[in-house]
């Protein structure tokens, strides 16, 4: 527990003191219904508060996220997650190669810590394909992600996935946001977001044994 306690202020601080000199440092912050990572709900279908730091400086970037999450029975901390990531954007003649790592952190001790790199590369202007392994659940987690800018300051996000364990069921999922930008509130956005997971997953949740749909609304801003 002191050791979390410890690595979050510490990345908090760190990111904090880069951004002294840093041409691009922002925070932010949304209310959700419901916190959904790729198809599953972190909060047991409950709102979620959550709160970031990102710094970048030239192609290199950093970033710390923090959402309340539902820990279960008899847990021990606090029912936070802390997701820690360090990455480079790696450019090329018409080609990126995007390469970072995620620490999923949990205040509590009734889920396991994650730990997971990424390489991903922007095919078409919007569109993303990336490839996640995790070194300690150890599963793979292919996606394709695209972003598409609608008139009336509205954008569409979607994205799918597959979670694909070592030695357990593979789990297809899907999610479509839309969202709205606000200007003339501080550039708040609305938005909306559907999710779906196929069935056979009760290494991901064991809670989770049918494939399931999962309705979002929420409010965030960056500053």
């Amino acid at each position: 527990m002191n050791k979390l306690i410890t690595l979050t202020a510490g990345s908090l601080l760190a990111i904090t003191a880069m951004s002294a000199s840093a041409e691009k440092f922002t925070k932010n912050a949304a209310f959700v219904t419901d916190y959904v990572w790729r198809g599953l709900s972190q909060t047991d279908n409950n709102a979620a508060l959550q709160a970031g730091s990102d710094y970048s400086n030239g192609d290199a970037y950093a970033s710390v996220w923090l959402s309340n999450v539902d820990d279960g029975t008899g847990a021990e901390g606090m029912p936070v997650e802390m997701d820690v990531s360090f990455g480079y954007n790696n450019k090329f003649d018409g080609f990126n190669l995007d390469t970072s790592v995620t620490t999923y952190n949990y205040l509590h001790d009734n889920t396991r810590d994650l730990t997971e790199f990424r390489v991903a590369s922007t095919l078409l202007k919007g569109l993303e394909v990336a490839l996640n392994r995790e070194i300690k659940a150890k599963y793979w987690y292919p996606e394709v992600n695209y972003e598409k800018f609608l008139p009336h300051r509205l954008y569409l996000d979607l994205s799918a996935g597959l979670w694909s364990f070592d030695d357990a069921d593979s789990a297809i999922t899907f999610r479509a946001e839309l969202a709205r930008d606000f200007p003339e509130f501080h550039h708040i956005d609305l938005f909306g977001a559907v999710t779906y997971i196929s069935d056979d997953t009760p290494q991901i949740d064991d809670n989770q044994e049918d494939d399931e749909a999962l309705f979002l609304v929420g409010i965030r801003k960056r500053f």
